[in-house]
């Protein structure tokens, strides 16, 4: 194919020029705050460097969800559900592996429960989005062996805006889906006190695709649509701060109503197969207060402490066709962290604290697969980082114990111990070698643990284990990498070796080799399962474990090719790639195949363009019972035009999505064989700041 003959050579040539220093001219390097990393604003060093997506990139992104924002990004995927559900898959790991934070706290949703699960997080409001990997993830936890993503937002303002007043809008229509979606934030101040307040709403019909929904079409089926794939959005957030010279406190409400679309056939309790025009339905509803608050040099030896705390009320409802509610969710939340930045030790600076969560979550109704369940976790953690010369040094180590508890009096008690470290080696201005170590465990959620029931919106029936081990992951990364200047590049390899990984697998319970299926009142008895025919019926899940391993790599460069006046133009060529295996036993499901992109970022005066292109290959390496995924190639397309008037600058823009109008199966979906991503799409919208 094209993509062959053409980026590939072009990324080799790329790295030569780098190696080779052709560009003469060097730029200062610009440095980003990770608010992720509490010593950012002390040492800005980070062993596996940060991905940052600032405001300005995320205006060229979909806003649809957040595994969809950052999906581009080099070693991030998506584990979509359609249109309304996108959660972050890093290097192959994804559900609990991933944590996704808001200004430093969990999400508290329950998208780790099941694939169709959204997250609350909009990136709508992001200020920016942090992807953080190696030591300093300890510092969120144990479990994070994949990395977490941080969506800031300022809802507690931590400044107080220039001029007393300051604020965006968004106004936006997509093609695609019929979608108009509209947003605006304020934030005020005077004196001390910073006032923030913002909503957003989202409307989406179903959406289109080229060609049939379903893999493989029922006789009579209608291409063209992804049928109950609709979304409608609502969110609100207000915050406040006093912001003094020792430092600051502050708080936040905000409410996320979330309602979309499941895709796909799911049988209700008659047996009976409902098309997928009245398929279930989700409400999601998500009240969240949050409390900041840092004090300044409070003891002789501690810079400062920090401490955060969010407190989450959340239902998940979903609704049959008939507009019963087949399952209630629902899942109140605590957690809370402190921490303390010592003065320097020498040439070490550190941070050490304390992170409590509680939860307390149930599901309710017919096919409730999970019983009430209640799980609590205190962790210490504790990460330091050092210069010597030419050589930085990160350390980090966690110490987490987690209890769960479920209404059917199971229980489950583990006691974590993470640790990692890494080192760089500036072998020359800007370039470095780096090589970061980790010995990581996670205990199982309360969905591994419990499960054991049919779940309607995944048409499947989840069986848990309560003797379910801790995950121990042992990570090797090794990088190369030149930060500032014209040009840019790193390099990762990586290898995961996970003793006792969890993983979700289809049955083959009477070795028919067929994937199992079972009605809803499932005993277990396999003289139970369904013959071949049953196709429509739910899919027999059991949460496994067994020893795994991940080995990929990731590769980038960003090259200037001009800039002078109002002129620059920048090209970045990437690609990653990642084998997940059991070993001993075949392929993980659900791993991204090698993806090889490049983009193209021309600005000229108030004018902004960025061309993208990514080719995603074939999967064909399938766990059992799991079917291949064709290849698609995708090209993305925005223009923007700012007008900068007194104060207040206005940008009209415009995108356009798959122009390519290809047939994509993300092979990290669970319902990539009935819902495709979206086909060719326009969209047009404005943008105002002040």
């Amino acid at each position: 194919m094209l993509y062959r003959y053409l980026v590939v050579p072009i990324f080799i040539l790329a790295q030569f020029q780098i190696a080779g220093e052709i560009f003469a001219q060097e730029a200062g390097i610009e440095v980003i705050r990770v608010t992720a990393d509490p010593l950012s604003s002390v040492d800005n060093h980070l062993i596996q460097p940060a991905q940052i997506l600032s405001k300005k990139e995320l205006k060229t992104r979909g806003i649809q969800n957040i595994g969809e924002t950052v999906s581009r990004e080099l070693g991030v995927t998506s584990s979509d559900f359609g249109a309304g559900v996108g959660r972050p898959v890093i290097r192959g790991q994804g559900g609990g592996r991933v944590k996704v934070l808001e200004n430093g706290i969990s999400s508290m949703d329950a998208s780790t429960v099941s694939n169709d699960h959204a997250t609350s997080s909009e990136p709508v409001f992001a200020e920016q989005i942090e992807i953080l990997r190696g030591p300093a993830t300890l510092l969120y936890g144990s479990g994070a062996s994949g990395g977490l993503v941080n969506v800031v937002t300022h809802r507690i303002p931590t400044r107080l805006p220039e001029g007393g007043l300051e604020g965006d809008a968004l106004l936006q229509y997509e093609s695609v889906n019929d979608g108009l979606t509209g947003a605006a934030s304020v934030n005020a101040g005077t004196g001390n006190l910073a006032l923030h307040l913002s909503g957003m709403k989202r409307d989406t019909d179903d959406y289109h695709i080229p060609g049939f929904a379903e893999s493989e079409p029922d006789a009579g089926e209608e291409p063209g649509t992804v049928e109950n794939s609709a979304t409608e959005t609502e969110t609100v957030a207000a915050g406040a701060s006093y912001l003094g010279a020792a430092g600051m406190f502050g708080f936040s409400v905000s409410g996320v109503d979330n309602g979309y679309g499941i895709p796909g056939h799911h049988p209700h309790e008659e047996g009976a197969v409902v098309e997928e025009a009245g398929g279930v339905t989700i409400d999601m509803e998500q009240i969240r207060y949050d409390l900041a608050a840092a004090v300044d040099t409070p003891i002789q030896g501690i810079r400062e402490i920090k401490t955060r705390w969010g407190y989450n009320d959340y239902e998940h409802a979903e609704i049959e066709p008939n507009g019963d509610t087949g399952t209630l969710f629902t899942n109140e939340e605590l957690e809370g962290r402190v921490e303390a930045i010592h003065e320097p030790m020498g040439n070490w600076d550190g941070v050490f604290g304390l992170q409590v969560n509680r939860r307390d979550f149930a599901a309710v109704g017919e096919e409730a697969f999970l019983p009430a369940s209640e799980q609590d976790a205190i962790a210490l953690f504790l990460v330091e980082k050092a210069d010597f010369n030419q050589w930085h040094l990160d350390l980090g180590m966690r110490y987490e114990d987690q209890a769960s508890d479920a209404s059917t009096g199971l229980s489950a008690d583990h006691n974590l111990i993470s640790v990692g470290g890494g080192a760089n080696y500036e072998y020359s201005d800007g370039y470095q070698l780096g090589i970061s170590l980790g010995r990581n465990q996670r205990g199982p959620t309360i969905e591994e643990l419990f499960a054991n029931g049919p779940h309607l919106a995944t048409n499947a029936f989840e069986i848990g284990a309560t003797g379910l081990g801790d995950e121990t992951s042992i990570n090797i990364d090794l990088s190369w990498h030149k930060t500032g200047g014209r040009h840019t590049f790193q390099v990762n390899l990586f290898y995961n070796m996970i003793n006792d990984f969890i993983y979700l697998q289809e049955q083959d319970l009477n070795g028919d080799g067929v994937v199992d299926r079972v009605m809803e009142d499932f005993s277990g008895d396999i003289a139970e399962i369904l013959p071949p025919d049953e196709d429509e019926e739910p899919v027999l899940l059991f949460h496994s474990q067994a020893d795994a391993s991940f080995i990929g790599f990731e590769a980038e460069t960003v090259l200037n090719l001009f800039e002078a006046d109002d002129n620059k133009l920048d090209l970045r060529l990437w690609t990653d790639f990642v084998n997940g295996k059991l070993n001993n036993n075949g392929h993980l499901p659900r791993i991204n195949p090698l993806r090889v992109g490049a983009s193209l970022d021309y600005e000229r005066g108030a004018w902004n363009f960025n061309l993208d292109y990514t080719h995603t290959e074939d999967q064909n390496n399938t766990a059992a019972l799991e079917d291949p995924t064709a290849g698609y190639d995708m090209l993305n397309l925005y223009a923007g035009y700012t007008f900068d008037m007194e104060g207040t600058s206005l940008t009209l823009f415009a995108r356009g999505t798959n122009l390519l109008d290809e047939q994509a199966r993300r092979h990290t979906s669970v319902v990539k064989n009935i819902a495709p991503l979206p086909g060719r799409s326009g969209i047009i919208g404005i943008r105002a700041a002040f």
